[in-house]
């Protein structure tokens, strides 16, 4: 191993990571669009579900939670607020959860010593970034002629979709690693998302809380995220996150991606013999 990469392993496990998937941006690239083509091999209905679903969650919410249970969610109809904290949610969890089960479902390239097994669990995030791009044009569209949005201020959601991207890297380091050693974690994983997902500002609107609870959803890296995208695509409803908010987002997700890295590093040994 070259002196200055063996340093850079040595000093900061979290960078060396991040800059292993840059360098080995082709591969993650050619895995990504393997499993996209996989993924829409199949007939046209189940290439529809893929869009379709997402959009039938957002209208029981909505049916839900404004006509049933009447909850407020900003100055705005509860569909338009919901539907912009949803889209990032999605992203999120989807490679999360594709991420988790990543390194046994290409157990065949983690077993190739030559291969970058670290961009494995990343490439889960662009197999997503189809669907959310489909997905976050469709409500964009929607909340600008509705006069929520702000055609400048949409340029933020590149901003907060890298905020989302570190943080899955981080994120899919750590699962995916875990998964290989401990499988009961991937079957554990869906109820740790349900509990995430009522956690984070999601079906409710985080500017109902006390100063202190709102200093604890600070530490939620999902709460920036889904924040971030509200209000690049409702500025006129919803407040932007404030600089503690990108103070504690940063430093929980580069804390993440550090315990991510080492995690991986760690039981990187086991994967041979776990799979």
């Amino acid at each position: 191993m070259p002196p200055l990469e063996s340093s850079l392993r040595r000093d900061n496990i979290g960078v060396f990571h991040v800059a292993s998937m840059w360098s080995n941006r082709r591969a993650l690239r050619l895995l990504a669009i393997q499993n996209l083509r996989r993924t829409y091999a199949g007939t046209l209905g189940g290439q529809l579900w893929t869009f379709l679903t997402p959009l039938f969650t957002i209208l029981i919410f909505s049916v839900v939670f404004a006509f049933a249970l009447k909850i407020p969610l900003g100055n705005a109809p509860y569909i338009y607020g919901f539907s912009a904290a949803y889209i990032p949610w999605l992203l999120l969890s989807l490679s999360i959860t594709g991420a988790a089960g990543s390194l046994i479902e290409h157990r065949y390239l983690v077993k190739r010593l030559s291969f970058p097994i670290e961009v494995i669990p990343a490439h889960k995030m662009l197999v997503q970034l189809l669907s959310h791009t489909f997905l976050l044009t469709l409500v964009s569209a929607v909340c600008l002629t509705a006069g929520y949005g702000r055609l400048p201020m949409l340029a933020l959601v590149l901003y907060f979709y890298m905020c989302a991207a570190i943080f899955l890297i981080g994120v899919g380091l750590l699962v995916s690693s875990i998964t290989v050693v401990v499988r009961d974690f991937q079957q554990m994983l869906p109820s740790i998302m349900q509990v995430w997902f009522w956690l984070t500002p999601i079906a409710w609107d985080s500017a109902r809380l006390s100063p202190q609870s709102r200093a604890l959803l600070a530490l939620n890296p999902a709460s920036y995220v889904v924040s971030g995208y509200r209000y690049a695509l409702m500025p006129k409803i919803f407040a932007a996150p404030t600089v503690f908010d990108t103070v504690m987002f940063w430093t929980t997700t580069l804390g993440m991606l550090m315990i991510g890295s080492l995690c991986f590093r760690r039981l990187r040994s086991h994967f041979w013999e776990c799979l």
